[in-house]
């Protein structure tokens, strides 16, 4: 909390006069005066806004004084509090206990914009095609998202009861971040996290298909992750937005050795969608920073923090210019179907009638929803300490031990100073979202873990405290998809929403105009449906585990059909290969199944190294061992197969046509396993394989496979972790080659995608 004012030269001594008889209401040095109120407190922080320097803080002829008052004068109890406040916000220290500050709002809030209290109209519109309700990260990404189908003649409404980023989105730390790093204690990693949390939800469900779910998950969220943050910074650079973006990096502080190890074991994450990940030294986080640790830490380049009032406000602005309506202070109380299967959005202005709905609204879901009670709200709590060396300088901060997170907005850095933000203590159950009511325990635990990192501030007040209302999901991923036909939900962030709610908002914004779930978005992890349910989504409609692993094959064949076009794309005008060594002249033979061939040993082969020996033995009664030739085509482009090869000595490429020409798409080793899609469902493959070396393969076909998935026996279990564990890797692949290349996938806009939602072709007639 800065106090500001502005004040010209010829005011000068009218403000000195002010400020001095603000100052003798407090008596003379020694004196203990008389009982000072509330009051007079505001009066003098008045008359001190006029004489503040350039950086915001008094003379230190008044600085003393405001100290000396402070230990000499008598106050009442709500005056002291104010007093001491008020040095918070000056950057003074105070002589007594640090007492929660009677400031409670976040300093986003000061960020003046005019929609703060913006109506497009000044009565709600009868009708919209969509209507987006709340008006904070998603729901403002979502508007923006949808201007251009706007401008086309879409009716777009987004409601919010409140003002934009008034809650969560107006309550929160400012970072985003490329690891949402949720944990259930001492943090393990990505993957274990997961893994943890779906061994909490689902306890049922054998550990080994959990394994290779929690696998898959850690790799979906952080894909979805750099989306986002790839999504935000493209926004603020075509846009041109002044939100204090800070992309100088993340910084997470190991505080185990178990954490250092997990730190260890996300790189392999990382490089497989080719982000940078770093690990730092405790004497490149003293030389960085100058905290003393014990542990290392790991620190992701690009994360960073922002300003997200301000980004909020520059994309609705960006949206009301293209066409969106926005109608703030309207609370909606009730969602209902009508009669012609468009939906009634009761508010206490009127009813709206609504083709799709958008639900934006975190925290406060389940007050609409009853149904999403599982998405429950929460609180954390958050201070500003103002005048702080800035240590940061734009980098974000955490740790789980406190647990802590802190970073210094960009808009208070001045002369190597600037407000330290930081949050931290475990998030509070709360039964109302609304609630504002401060813990002292959290405040005692932001002071101590304050005081750890910055012991020189220890004797300083915080200029603000709030609460920020936060939406928990009992696996800690957001709900994001269709909760019944047309109604999206995007919602449940778990306190990452600078992670998540920029690319949750251009989704929901995708699936409202398309009336369907992009590939890039897995509906069994990411649905709204899952919280309905005991069973998991990824394992239900399941009467063995064959549809599991399918489920794995439809999300490969989507992401391969965009590697495809992609790899096409960018491959025209280069020079055909030569179609002789590809086409495997002279190669000799099919490479049929040997039966009298020896088969090899499969624990030495990596997928199968936990395997018991008598386990390999069921497994090679069903195998075969099969030796081809270099040269050989083991299948070729889209053609149909019912088997998968573990490639057990020698080599395999996987090739596709480009424009007349072959082009690599993988190359397979010893161990790999490939094939799976045709062995499971039977579907054509994505390539040619051909044989680069004289090389010796496990045959393993789909009758045999199929009765062993649906037997439920451990052996299943452990032979979908190998067979799918191929797939997640395939998966990483196809994503990191489409991250090479560049590929975006905007908004579908055309015509036939308007029409499902009102837009009659270019007309803009609904």
């Amino acid at each position: 909390m800065r106090i500001s004012g502005k004040h010209s030269a010829s005011s000068t001594s009218r403000s000195r006069t002010e400020l001095a008889g603000s100052l003798s209401v407090f008596g003379a040095p020694g004196s203990r005066g008389r009982l000072i109120s509330s009051k007079q407190v505001r009066r003098l922080k008045a008359a001190l806004a006029k004489s503040l320097d350039r950086s915001g803080r008094v003379p230190k002829q008044i600085a003393a004084e405001l100290q000396r008052i402070e230990k000499e004068s008598r106050f009442t109890s709500a005056a002291r509090a104010e007093f001491q406040t008020l040095l918070g916000a000056l950057g003074l220290d105070s002589a007594f206990p640090i007492d929660v500050p009677v400031n409670s709002d976040p300093p986003w809030f000061q960020y003046a914009h005019p929609l703060k209290h913006y109506r497009s109209q000044a009565q709600l519109p009868a009708e919209a095609d969509v209507v987006v309700i709340g008006a904070g990260l998603t729901g403002a990404s979502a508007a923006y998202h949808l201007r251009d189908a706007a401008a086309q003649g879409l009716r777009v409404v987004v409601l919010d009861r409140g003002f934009p980023a008034c809650e969560a989105s107006g309550r929160n730390a400012g970072n985003f971040e490329l690891l949402p790093e949720n944990s259930v204690g001492t943090y393990d990693g990505l993957a274990s996290e997961r893994l943890h949390f779906l061994s909490r939800c689902y306890p049922a469900i054998p550990h080994e298909v959990l394994r290779v779910e929690a696998e898959r998950q850690a790799s979906l969220v952080f894909s979805f992750a750099l989306r986002n943050r790839d999504r935000l910074k493209q926004i603020i650079e075509q846009e041109n937005l002044a939100c204090d973006y800070s992309p100088k990096g993340w910084l997470y502080l190991a505080h185990t050795e178990g954490e250092e190890q997990a730190i260890c074991d996300e790189l392999a994450l990382a490089n497989g969608q080719d982000q940078q990940i770093e690990i730092w030294s405790r004497l490149k986080i003293r030389r960085e920073f100058g905290f003393e640790r014990g542990f290392i830490g790991r620190f992701v380049p690009g994360d960073g923090t922002y300003h997200p009032a301000k980004f909020v406000y520059g994309v609705l602005q960006v949206a009301v210019d293209a066409g969106v309506q926005l109608y703030t202070g309207v609370a909606v109380r009730k969602v209902h179907d009508a009669r012609d299967g468009r939906h009634v959005i009761d508010t206490g202005e009127g009813s709206l009638l609504a083709k799709s709905i958008i639900v934006a609204t975190n925290a406060f879901t389940r007050e609409l929803f009853p149904e999403l009670r599982a998405i429950r709200p929460a609180q954390s709590q958050i201070s500003v300490t103002e005048f702080a060396p800035d240590r940061c300088r734009g980098r974000a901060v955490t740790c789980e031990e406190g647990p802590v997170y802190f970073n210094q907005p960009r808009g208070g850095a001045r002369d190597g100073m600037a407000p330290l933000l930081l949050g931290g203590g475990k998030d509070r159950p709360l039964r109302n979202p609304s609630s504002r009511k401060r813990s002292p325990k959290t405040h005692a635990r932001l002071l101590e873990l304050r005081d750890r990192y910055f012991p020189e501030l220890h004797k300083r007040p915080f200029s603000t405290e709030w609460i920020g209302p936060i939406a928990l999901t009992p696996d800690q991923l957001p709900a994001i998809g269709f909760l019944k036909p047309s109604i999206l939900v995007a919602a449940g962030f778990n306190g990452y929403g600078g992670s998540y709610c920029v690319a949750a908002g251009q989704v929901a914004a995708d699936m409202a105009i398309s009336g369907a779930v992009p590939d890039w978005l897995p509906d069994d992890v990411f649905s709204p449906q899952r919280l309905l349910n005991d069973t998991p989504l990824f394992f239900a409609e399941t009467s063995n585990l064959w549809c599991y692993a399918a489920s794995l094959c439809v999300q490969l064949r989507a992401m391969n059909r965009q590697l495809l076009e992609a790899l096409r794309y960018s491959s025209r005008g280069s020079r055909p290969r030569s179609a002789a060594s590809l086409n495997g002249e002279g190669g000799g033979g099919n490479g049929a199944a040997q039966p009298g061939f020896p088969l090899p040993s499969l624990q030495t082969l990596k997928p199968f190294r936990a395997f018991s020996p008598e386990e390999c033995a069921e497994i090679l009664s069903f195998a075969s061992a099969r030796a081809v030739r270099k040269g050989d085509k083991l299948c070729t482009e889209s053609s149909s197969g019912d088997a998968c090869f573990v490639i057990v000595s020698g080599s395999v490429h996987v090739c596709f046509d480009a424009h007349g020409g072959e082009k690599m798409l993988a190359r397979l080793g010893p161990s790999s396993i490939f094939g799976q899609i045709a062995l499971i469902d039977g579907g054509g493959s994505n390539g040619a394989c051909i044989v680069q070396q004289d090389t010796l393969l496990l045959e393993m076909k789909h009758e045999a496979c199929y009765r062993l998935l649906a037997s439920h026996s451990p052996l299943a279990y452990k032979f979908l972790a190998a067979l799918t564990g191929g797939v997640i890797q395939e998966l990483r692949g196809a994503e990191r080659q489409l991250k090479r290349l560049n590929v975006r996938h905007p908004v579908r806009n055309n015509a036939s995608a308007l029409k499902k939602v009102g837009v009659q072709g270019d007309s803009g007639e609904a």
